[in-house]
């Protein structure tokens, strides 16, 4: 295994490998072994308005590459680090050109066909650190586990909280988590925002029979999908906590988890993350989330959930076979906020969701999202009841309202 680089270079890598291992962002995942060339650029005066998922498609189109081969990550000033992965992801002896790629990019730079991510006088060049980086799967794992809490969410921009107040995400930003008067409940703030939270509903249900019906171009909420003899006592929050306490599971809130969760969250018992995401005293909105992805969980936990995992509905024109499973506990108030990635399934065990849901396209040119979200911004809302499992497309923007203690398993695809 050659030298590793510094500790900011380990975490970013740290976020990508998370990312492909766990499914949060659309790129492959890996085997056991993860060891793969990069090529590593910067990126200056990129084009920030357009966000990162957008240069991403624009420059794996340029290069006539898979959109799963790029991730771009905006640095503190105007630059970007742009991460490209191999074509074929087991062939790690045959490393990337960066030279050779950074010359085609500035060439579309400097010709102006790049102009819907980079400047003319925008310039791209291999990192001074390109190297070719093997880890372990275990060592990511560790790495991420070993970042001081303090430190997960600094790379993190503001993002606005439900009133539309922008802020910062972190673990410890109790006072942008509690509702105005602690005599109201979560639900009761959030119908301050959206009036009709507890009873607009204009998402299609279709019986899991009928699903070779869909055409998969919008949210739908399929019925019938979870029989009811896999009704599993283990999701009792006691019984949760009573067999499966010592689980180490990874948590955040509505703020940190929009971005990456993965990498931003921070490892917690499951005991200590259901006492957190249950304590009612403070009446917070955005109280701990549990997220994590079911491939880490003990090995008797995966069995016991691996028959509601089995039960995910399949249908080739959403879904790929395999799947990447996470599972979610949280308490009443939000889920993760304002996000899109690939397509999902989100099979709902326990409890009552409010969804927010709609196309990426309309939201295109629109600032102030919150609270408008809840309200017009959204053209898609549900409430998802116990034993439905709800589709949302690819690349559409969600944001989920827990009516409820809520428990459930999301399915993004390999």
């Amino acid at each position: 295994m050659p030298p590793l680089p510094t500790f900011d270079k380990l975490l970013m890598l740290s976020s990508i490998i998370e990312a492909r291992l766990f499914g949060f962002h659309p790129v492959l995942a890996p085997d056991k072994r993860y060891a793969m060339s990069y090529a590593i650029l910067n990126l200056t005066n990129a084009r920030k308005e357009h966000g990162t998922s957008a240069i991403e498609r624009h420059i794996s189109k340029a290069l006539s590459i898979a959109d799963s081969k790029v991730t771009v990550m905006f640095e503190d000033d105007n630059s970007a680090t742009i991460i490209l992965y191999p074509e074929d992801e087991s062939d790690a002896a045959s490393p990337l050109d960066a030279e050779l790629i950074a010359t085609q990019l500035n060439t579309l730079i400097q010709s102006g066909e790049a102009s819907e991510w980079a400047y003319l006088d925008s310039t791209c060049e291999p990192a001074d650190d390109e190297e070719e980086v093997s880890i372990e799967e275990e060592d990511a794992y560790e790495l991420w586990n070993n970042i001081p809490d303090e430190e997960r969410t600094l790379h993190l921009d503001e993002i606005p909280n439900p009133d539309g107040v922008m802020i910062l995400p972190s673990h410890c930003n109790v006072a942008s988590k509690i509702t105005e008067c602690n005599s109201i409940s979560p639900c009761e703030a959030q119908m301050r925002r959206d009036p009709y939270l507890l009873c607009f509903d204009n998402v299609d249900r279709i019986d899991v029979a009928d699903i070779h019906t869909l055409t998969w171009d919008k949210p739908v909420i399929i019925t019938n999908a979870v029989p009811a003899s896999l009704s599993n006592a283990v999701l009792d929050k006691q019984c949760l906590k009573d067999m499966y306490g010592y689980a180490q599971v990874r948590t955040g809130n509505r703020e940190t988890l929009i971005d990456n969760g993965f990498t931003n969250s921070k490892p917690m018992s499951l005991s200590d993350a259901l006492s957190s995401s249950q304590n009612g005293s403070t009446n917070t909105e955005c109280g701990t989330i549990v997220f994590s992805p079911v491939k880490e969980l003990p090995n008797d936990f995966k069995d016991e959930l691996s028959p509601l995992t089995n039960a995910f509905p399949c249908d080739i024109k959403a879904f790929s076979a395999a799947k990447k499973f996470t599972l979610t506990i949280a308490s009443e108030g939000f889920g993760i906020g304002m996000h899109k990635h690939n397509a999902a399934m989100f099979m709902l065990l326990v409890g009552k969701k409010k969804w927010y849901m709609t196309a990426s396209e309309d939201l295109e040119g629109v600032i102030d999202t919150h609270p408008r979200f809840y309200r017009e911004l959204s053209s898609h809302k549900c409430i998802q009841q116990a034993g439905e499992v709800l589709f949302v497309p690819n690349e559409w923007y969600h944001e989920i309202f827990n009516l409820e203690y809520t428990l459930g398993i999301q399915a993004l695809p390999e």
